[in-house]
Order: C-alpha cells, then structure tokens, then sequence
C-alpha cells in the first residue's frame, strides 16, 4: 500500500466543541484544518473503579466511544499535518483534555503544540498561534488527582450508603459537604426561637410631612442586633427592647406629649464604588438574582456566547472564557473601556484611571481574565436580532457589568437626623439620601430594595434647635426571623467563601444533589430543604467521615490541589494522605454503621391500579403516595405541598360532534395550560379543539 503523500504548511487544530470548530474555521485560512474532539475522548472506566490503589493511584484510561469514531480521521490528519495544535480551554480540565488527545493520536511527540486563548476572536488566535506552548503537567497532575479522588470517594462510599441506606445513592467529595450545608441550616431555621417585638414609627412635620422611628428609650436602644453562631457563618438578626404591645404604647403616649426637638443633622456625600467584573460564581449568582437562570443553565449560556454567535454570515465569540476565578483585565480591553465611556457617556463617567481588582477568591489562577465581553463596542441593543431571548439577557448582564466595573463612582447625598424628646428620655432618628450623580449605575444598578426605599424618602431641610410637631405614631408588630433558606445563589456564595469545590463544579454539584434527592427545591421561593433522605445520609457520614464532612478539611484538599497546579505539591503524595485516613473511617463505617432505610409511612389510601395500601414516600419534586407494592405495581398520586391529594379533573362529555371523524363527540377536558375538547375517540382520533 503506497504511503500517502505528505502535505506541507497543513496544520490540525483541535477543539472541544463544534461550535468552536466553526468559530475558529472562519479566522483561519486554508493551510489549517480544524477539528472538534465533541468534548473528552478519554476517561476512568465505568464498570470498575478504574484506580490502581497499590501502585500509585495509577489511572487506567479508556478510550470513550464517541472519541473512538473520530480518531480514525484524526490519525488521517495528525499523519499528513506538519504541526497539531490543541486548543483546548485554558483551565485544568482543557490541559488534561490536551494531554488525552496526544495520547491517543498517533503522531510524533514534536508535533504537539499547546494554545489557549481566553476569547474566540481572530486577533487572540492569531496571537496564541504565534506563541504556542507545551502542555502544563502541573494543570494535569491536578485535573487527574481531582478525579482519582472523587473517583476513590464515589465507588469506596456509594456500595457503603447502598447497603446500609437505600441502593442506587452517590456521594462525593465536595457533593456531600454542600448536602450538609443545606441539612444544617434546616437543622437551625427548627431550632431557631422565634420572637415577638415591636418598634414605633412616628409621622412628623416640620416644614413638610416625614416619618422618623423611635431609636433610643429611656437611654437604651431600642432595636438590638443578636449574633446567632451558625454551621457554616454568622447570622446577625434584629430585635427590639419592646417586647410587648404595653411597652411600646408608652413610648408612644410620651412622644405625642413631650417637646421634640432636632438635636443632631449630618449631611454627608457618600460615593459608591462598582463591583468587579464577573468570574464564574458571581455570574452564576447575579443571573439567579436578576434573571432567575439556574446554575446550569446560566453555564449553558454563557458556553454558547463564548463558542460563537454568527452575526451578519461570520461567526464570531462574544464574551471571554466563562470558567475563571480570576478579575484580571487585559490592558487592550480596559483601553478600550476608556474611549468608549468618554465617546458615549462623556469623560465625566470615566474615573481618570483604569480600575484594578485584588485577587479574593482562594487559588485564582491569574493567567486568566474575568469574564468580559470581546469587545465593549458590541452593544447589547445592536445584538439582540442574532441572539435568543436568553443569550441576549445574559450578555446584556456580562456587557453592562463589565462597563460598570471601568466607570466612575456613584454620588449620594446622605443626611441623617435625630429628634430628641424630653431630657433624651427618647430619640428618634430619620434618614434619606438622594442621588447626587448617578456614575456607574448609568449601566448598572445593583442597590438593594432597601436602598431603593430610601431614594424614594426625601427629608425636609432640618436644622439643629429646630421644634418638630408630632402627628402621629404607629406601632407595628415584628417576629424575629431564623436564619433564609439557601437557594442557588447564596449556596454558590457559601461554597465559595469557603473554598470548597472549583467555580466551573457549582453548576453539577448542585444539579446533583437535586437530582439525587437530597435536596428539594420550592417551585416558588426557588430555595432548598434538605429531604428525609438527604438528612439520614448526612448524619451518617457526618458520624463515620468526620474529615470529608468538615469545611476547613475539605478546603484544605482544594489547596492541596492548587498547590499541585503550582507545582508545589506532588499528586500521588496528595491523594495518598487522603486516602489512608478515608480508608480507615470506611472500615469502622463498614462494622459500625447501623442500617436505615428511610421512613416509609403507611396510609389508609388505596392503589387506583391494584386496590393495596399505598405508602408515603418523598423525591426531589415533594411528597407523593406509592403503592406498597412499588415495582411490582407502579400506581402514584401526587400531593400538593401541604400533603393533600392534586384535584384530578375528570373528563366532561359534551353535545359537541367531533369535527374530525364526525362520529364521536367531543370531552371537556384539562391540562397544565387549561381546558380544551378532545375527542372521546382517542387515540384512534386525536382531534383537539381550543
């Protein structure tokens, strides 16, 4: 068989996904020949652990099946090809895909190149190609510990919960330590002792009408500020001395009584500076709060915003990569921040200098940049034919916040006043602020509903000695309130001040606990309760793996891991010192763990399909009835949140003639959108009518 001919000047490039190797086609001319790898082409094994724990924690590779399929042409190319470059992402788990593929492609070792690039446009590919580099082992060896780690965790753990909980559960390293977060904040909003109290709010006039509240009472102030000590932070909740209705309307009688006075006014300008650009859990936080995007969907987004849009016949990537940690901006980008500030906005808006930010989270990886667009000119408005109705909000999102971070501050003009009564025996305080120049929020607002209140509460032009006629004042009841739920974003916030887990994880992480059932979700707060399911697990991992359950140790792991991405640590040496302890907590769990299986409640409701009791049981959706004789018998009734049996609506016959088959007529019937007729035919005839 002749050997084929050698083609000089042609160059494979490989990416992960499609939709890149179509952006990136367009900026390359025709000596390159691009390809997608459709994501990782090699991986642990799925029939057994895959880790060979007597010889160094070795990992045995296989080739994936969709990788499989396209290696043959790889080969093809990588034979003929006089460089291959690899164009992974530029995070850890991009360098291993890197490191997979060389492994697998059949060709000289010389041939391999490393490039990366932060954005997919023409100029930062043309630059990385003009500086390629070698594969970083560092980002390997702690891509690879990461996963032999939670592989040792997954298989050594889940046979444990399998045989002495319920079969078919997981667990995983950093997957249960978010479990008990959300288990212990149940835990404290239970035992949290909820008050009654009540505060005083007058109306006042002096110059124009103006409530004040009762701050200070017979030298005590009224509302106190308690620190609970929680699992995982401090909880400050408010208070007040006025326990009882009485207590207050002394209060009360005494102000509409005494000589009010101004006895203190403070005017100030107050500057607010803008938030830094995203990275990936403050994004995935702002567009829960602001667009109400899941984690998930928020990264599913962004990936197509980043791989490429087509505008006007070219492809071209919109924002920067979307897995970072870091706030670093290139110089080019903040240059061009300026002029556009200064050309739309007027210098006024620009601070006179670019703004820097510190690194705060935990092993932020610097080389990268924080979460941009490619470029700012690329208005949100200008876009919004090209992309769907969820890209566009979200870019909108990256967009305005990135301008923001580069613009000036904002200016409130804040005044705060007392009223004093009496010889001080009580004092009222009242405050407002107006917006004095608006700066960065021209773009981007991000005030609290409290401090958009108070924009709304302008007081009257004060002065000290001035007398201050009562009117009236109103006594309101307040309970103290426990510790908020976590939803999505404040559970991202959590894992992320503690340093537990990798932004790019938080989205599976929490989609895991979900689909596990560890966790529900409420359909209307969207915020989480731990399941019964999710309770019993934690509690018998919190007795028996007291290090894989405890914050500080978990985040010392993730340490571990970027000091081997630093190159100061060893891999092997680092899963080993976690493997021996684990190792040792999973035979006492072995011997010691009692069995408990989940509650399962008998009820007085009968089968709709087979006539037997049904039992009360739980999933990630709520609460449900299931036949006792569940697989054998698959009958189910759903139950609302209150545990009460869904209303099912029974089909209605009507006069109407079926205008299909002209022979039977026509059911009133309902579905989640509402009522429609259906024919009573079905399914031979699927005839349905508004």
């Amino acid at each position: 068989m002749a050997k084929r001919k050698r083609i000089k000047g042609k160059n494979l490039v490989i990416v992960e996904s499609p939709t890149k190797e179509k952006t990136i086609s367009r900026f390359l001319d025709d000596t390159f020949i691009v390809r997608s790898s459709f994501g990782h082409v090699r991986d642990l094994p799925t029939e057994s652990m895959g880790v060979d724990e007597n010889n160094g924690f070795k990992p045995t590779y296989k080739i994936l099946p969709r990788a499989a399929k396209i290696l043959p042409e790889l080969n093809s190319i990588a034979e003929r090809s006089e460089n291959i470059y690899l164009a992974t992402d530029p995070d850890r788990e991009g360098e291993a895909i890197a490191w997979h593929l060389m492994e697998i492609i059949n060709a000289d070792r010389c041939k391999f190149k490393r490039i990366s690039f932060h954005e997919i446009t023409k100029s930062a590919i043309s630059d990385s190609l003009k500086e390629p580099q070698q594969i970083n082992f560092n980002l390997v060896n702690a891509q690879q510990a990461r996963r032999v780690l939670d592989r040792i965790v997954g298989y050594k753990l889940s046979p444990l919960l399998w045989a002495k909980v319920k079969s078919g559960l997981s667990a995983g390293r950093v997957q249960s330590i978010a479990v008990r977060f959300v288990s212990e904040r149940e835990k404290e909003i239970r035992d949290f002792g909820i008050e009654n109290y009540f505060s005083v709010q007058a109306l006042l006039f002096c110059g124009g009408e103006f409530s004040a509240r009762l701050s200070k009472w017979r030298q005590r102030a009224v509302e106190e500020t308690r620190l609970l000590k929680l699992f995982a932070e401090d909880y400050r909740y408010r208070t007040s001395i006025f326990k009882k209705f009485e207590e207050a309307a002394e209060s009360r009688s005494y102000l509409s009584k005494a000589d009010l006075k101004v006895s203190c006014v403070d005017r100030k300008e107050v500057k607010t500076k803008p938030k830094p650009p995203f990275i990936t859990s403050t994004l995935q936080q702002d567009a829960y709060n602001k667009l109400g995007f899941s984690s998930d969907r928020t990264m599913r987004v962004a990936q197509s915003l980043y791989e490429g849009v087509a505008l006007k016949g070219e492809r071209t990537g919109l924002i920067t990569y979307m897995r970072t940690d870091s706030f670093n901006l290139s110089q080019q980008i903040k240059t061009e921040a300026q002029r556009f500030i200064k050309e739309v906005y007027g210098d006024v808006y620009y601070p006179g200098f670019p703004r820097l930010y510190q690194k705060k989270i935990k092993g932020a990886q610097e080389a990268h940049e924080a979460i941009r667009p490619t470029s700012v000119w690329r208005k949100p408005e200008n876009l919004r034919s090209y992309l769907t109705s969820e890209q566009f909000k979200l870019y909108d999102l990256i967009w305005r916040r990135f301008l923001a971070c580069q613009m000036a501050d904002a200016v409130h003009d804040s005044l705060s006043v007392e009223i004093s009564g009496g010889r001080g025996e009580a004092v009222l305080k009242a405050g407002g602020r107006s917006l004095k120049f608006d700066g960065y929020l021209k773009v981007y607002s991000d005030f609290e509903q409290g401090r958009a209140q108070e924009e709304k509460m302008p007081l009257p032009g004060l002065e000290v000695g001035q007398k201050v006629e009562f009117r009236d004042a109103e006594i309101k009841e307040h309970k103290t309130s426990p510790p908020p739920r976590y939803n999505e974003a404040s559970l991202i916030r959590t894992l992320e001040k503690h340093g537990i887990g990798r932004p790019s994880t938080y989205a599976v992480i929490i989609k895991t606990i979900i689909d596990r059932g560890y966790i529900k979700q409420n359909p209307k707060e969207k915020n989480f309760a731990i399941s019964q399911l999710g309770e019993l697990v934690t509690d018998k991992l919190k007795g028996f793996f007291p290090d894989i359950m405890d914050i500080t140790y978990t985040a010392s792991v993730e340490e571990k891991l970027d000091g081997i991405a630093e190159g100061r640590e060893e891999w092997v040496k680092t899963v080993n010192e976690f493997y021996r302890p684990f190792m040792n907590n999973l035979m006492r769990a072995t011997e010691g763990m009692a069995l408990s299986k989940p509650d399962v409640q008998k009820t007085d409701e009968k089968c709709p399909l087979c006539g037997n009791y049904m039992v009360l049981r739980e999933s990630r959706f709520g609460k449900y009835l299931s036949c006792s004789r569940f697989p054998k018998c698959r009958g189910k009734i759903p139950l609302d949140k209150d545990g009460n049996k869904k209303e099912i609506f029974s089909p209605l016959p009507t006069e109407k003639i079926c205008s299909r088959c002209r022979k039977n007529k026509m059911l009133l019937r309902k579905s989640k959108k509402g009522f429609f007729l259906a024919c009573e035919g079905f399914p031979k005839c699927r005839n349905t009518e508004s």
